[in-house]
């Protein structure tokens, strides 16, 4: 064994304990602790108290408490954190200690790690006193120095609200120096003369000193021609607005970010706005939900969905045949139809408010309530029981179900017209610039016959998703006191309901964003036919001012090039797809995630078995005609590992015949977790950076216990 600040010269301390060693040279506030070494056996309990009295504890540390943590080679390199693969144990006993020791080398010869770097890891161990802990923090210092920091409460657990702070380069606080000489030791590390990117974990003592844990290099923040000024709201200094990857992954096209404004009012508890083409999204804490008699799903088929349906019925059947499919008349002439804007924005902003303003807080509510229940007497989110959400009946069910019918009927005619009467309406994407299913028959024959080639029918699949929900029920609780289970009881249903609700309410901005299409489409072969529009679907790419002033088209078009400008602002938002947004705007300042290396985390859907490799097909863009479902469809074989940028209900017929999905955005509770269960594959959500760092037919590795991807495997 070896004293900390003796690892910095020792080879096989490995990079984190080196580290930690270099930092308590350097004078900064570190743990005492000893190293065992790979190559070393593991030491007897006569050993390790001989060498561990001579660590006098600082008043930052606990006598009789440590931490025994990995330093191996394969992690906490520039590019590769390979965050996950090995054990950490914090609050072990001084009697616990050689089990843990052993505990910890034996995390270098898992299946998980030998799979994914191909032979089992030698790993040195760390041991350090815990500390005295009043808060926990994470910090990322960027490149130019600037700092931000996440902390919460020591005994909170590691899923709670974080306190975000931001400090200037020239601040002199501890934690802005600590953090400069850590830069310092690692661009010295690296041979770089300028400051090197960190990530550093750090403790906070009940009397305010910094105690650095562990510190490793970080990926740079990107530098685009546009800057963080350009993602800085100075209005919006009290908000903190979350990038909407879950239903807009895309750069907007002006036709949608039009209907984004025109609903900025709807909702007064969310604000929305578009920052270089992306949607950001804030929702306004503690105001209560709206009071909703009944059950929320009462709720919603007596009072919403009539209300709805009121409003879109008689516009659709300017749209629609007699069978309720759309008119096929209009795919050849779309300027024949008479259907104002006037008519088909109040529709849409009627149903955004209804669902935004009075069901999505109620939902969130619902959430809310199972959430709490489950933390307050499992230690655990809802998030950790997503089977609670398997086998919903919702509208996607039913749709997938009709398309299978259609391709065992061999894209018979009739059936046909039946779903796109019940499902017409359902695109790709949340933007009125993509076209709906009932425009593309071909597409939708296409997805059924994908279908059909399945060797289980989505009914059974359904049945089976509902028995992993009777059976994560039961886990639940059997695991609660007998007060709580007649707590959680009732509102389970609620649960589900109010995911099956935001599943119907889907359905009806389909329906809503395809009345504002059209509508704007019949404008766009008007202009195409007086020759003002190179083509009609360049209507969506002009802003939307000219179109709420209520002048005649036409007239407006006799004074302006539209098509040239419809070309500037497609040129623009296809400019704004090679950009990285930033994840959050917090209190009107832009925060990037950033990928650390060839392991991503993200939350994982798991059914059955805990690893699985695969053949990665990635799907950058859904707004990319190259890469819509069609086209992809036939790509996917059971070895295919599906990456999205978040997994709309629109793509539901991709992951029947995946191996299994992995998607930069989305959680526990989002439609792709239900699609997911629904089908029983492995999907590992949320991940961030999968469609940035993985490339098409790239081999993959997934954890569905730790929620791990690993890029390239070895083996």
């Amino acid at each position: 064994m070896h004293i900390l600040r003796e690892c910095a010269a020792l080879a096989d301390a490995g990079p984190k304990a080196a580290r930690q060693g270099l930092a308590q040279r350097a004078g900064l506030l570190v743990p005492n602790g000893v190293v065992v070494l790979p190559s070393e056996p593991l030491p007897t309990d006569e050993n390790l108290a001989a060498q561990l009295s001579g660590l006098q504890p600082d008043s930052f540390e606990t006598e009789n408490e440590w931490v025994v943590r990995s330093s191996a080679h394969a992690e906490d390199r520039a590019g590769h954190s390979a965050a996950g693969l090995f054990l950490t144990l914090t609050h072990v006993s001084t009697h616990g200690l050689r089990d843990a020791i052993a505990k910890v080398r034996q995390s270098g010869e898992t299946e998980l790690v030998k799979t994914a770097l191909s032979h089992a890891i030698p790993i040195a161990v760390l041991i350090q006193r815990q500390v005295h802990a009043a808060r926990l923090g994470v910090m990322y210092r960027n490149q130019h120095g600037a700092l931000r920091t996440e902390e919460r409460d020591a005994a909170a657990p590691e899923w709670t609200e974080v306190q975000v702070t931001h400090y200037l380069a020239s601040e002199q606080n501890p934690l802005c120096v600590g953090a400069a000489r850590l830069a310092k030791l690692l661009s010295d590390e690296f041979q770089q003369a300028h400051a090197v990117p960190l990530y550093a974990e750090y403790a906070v003592t009940p009397g305010g000193e910094v105690v650095f844990l562990q510190v490793r290099p970080a990926p740079p923040e990107p530098e685009s021609e546009l800057g963080d000024k350009d993602f800085v709201l100075p209005d919006e200094r009290d908000r903190i607005f979350d990038l909407d990857l879950d239903h807009n992954p895309d750069p907007l096209s002006c036709a949608q970010q039009g209907l984004v404004d025109a609903v900025a009012d709807a909702a007064p508890s969310t604000k929305q706005r578009v920052l270089q083409g992306y949607l950001y999204v804030a929702h306004k804490t503690g105001q209560k939900p709206l009071p909703v008699s009944g059950s929320l799903r009462d709720s919603f088929e007596r009072t919403v969905l009539p209300s709805c349906e009121g409003m879109l019925r008689p516009l659709e059947q300017l749209l629609l045949a007699k069978d309720g499919a759309l008119r096929e008349t209009l795919l050849s002439d779309p300027g024949s139809l008479d259907l104002p804007l006037a008519s088909a924005l109040p529709v849409y902003r009627s149903i955004y408010r209804q669902y935004v303003g009075l069901l999505g807080p109620q939902i969130r509510r619902v959430r809310g309530q199972v959430d709490d229940l489950l933390r307050a007497n499992l230690g655990e989110p809802l998030r950790l029981h997503g089977g609670l959400l398997a086998g919903i009946e919702g509208p996607q069910a039913e749709r997938i179900k009709s398309l299978w019918a259609l391709g065992q009927n061999a894209g018979s005619s009739a059936l046909l017209r039946r779903v796109l009467a019940r499902f017409g309406a359902c695109s790709n994407c949340w933007d009125v610039l993509f076209p709906c299913d009932d425009e593309q028959p071909e597409t939708v024959l296409a997805y059924a016959a994908h279908l059909a080639k399945q060797t289980e029918s989505p009914e059974r699949q359904h049945q089976a998703a509902l028995a992993r929900y009777h059976d994560a029920q039961q886990q639940v609780m059997a695991r609660l006191p007998r007060v709580v289970r007649v707590a959680l009881q009732p509102l389970l249903p609620l649960l589900r309901d109010a995911m099956l609700v935001a599943e119907q309410d889907d359905l009806l901005f389909f329906r809503a964003q395809r009345l504002v299409r059209w509508a704007l489409l019949s404008v766009g072969a008007r202009l195409h036919q007086a020759g003002r529009l190179a083509e009609p679907s360049l209507i969506f790419e002009l802003p939307w001012r000219p179109w709420e002033t209520g002048a005649d088209p036409l007239e407006i078009a006799s004074r302006e090039t539209l098509s040239e400008t419809a070309h500037f602002f497609r040129q623009n938002r296809l400019r704004f797809r090679q950009l990285v947004p930033p994840q959050r705007i917090v209190f009107g300042r832009p925060e990037w995630v950033l990928p650390d290396g060839l392991i991503l985390s993200g939350t994982s859907i798991s059914t059955g078995a805990r690893l699985v490799t695969g053949t990665a097909l990635v799907v950058p863009r859904l707004d990319d005609p190259m890469h819509t479902l069609a086209h992809v469809l036939p790509q996917i074989s059971k070895d295919t590992i599906l990456v999205f940028p978040t997994l709309l209900p629109s793509w539901a017929p991709a992951i029947w015949g995946a191996m299994a999905v992995v998607t930069d955005s989305g959680g526990a509770l989002s439609h792709g977790a239900i699609l997911a269960r629904e089908r029983g594959i492995l999907a590992v959500l949320g991940t961030q950076h999968a469609t940035r760092l993985i490339v098409t037919g790239q081999r993959l590795l997934l954890d569905g216990e730790q929620g791990k991807v690993v890029l390239s495997p070895a083996s």
